[in-house]
């Protein structure tokens, strides 16, 4: 699994600004706070490793045809 992306408020910015998404002053901070804590959340669930799609990110899409 490789390691997830560390989200600034600049980050953000800049990713919702492509998206033609404004923010207001010191949102984009509380928005990359909470990212980051639902990042770190999910990396230390045990039962997400034991997805298929989260195990071999290629195998998504065939677990969306199998269903």
């Amino acid at each position: 699994m490789t390691t997830a992306k560390q989200w600034n408020g600049e980050a953000v910015e800049t990713a919702l600004a492509a998206q033609g998404i404004g923010l207001a002053p010191g949102r984009a901070e509380k928005i990359a706070r909470g990212i980051e804590a639902l990042l770190d959340a999910a990396a230390k669930d045990p039962l997400r490793a034991a997805l298929e799609f989260e195990a071999d990110s290629t195998s998504y899409l065939l677990v969306l045809k199998t269903k």
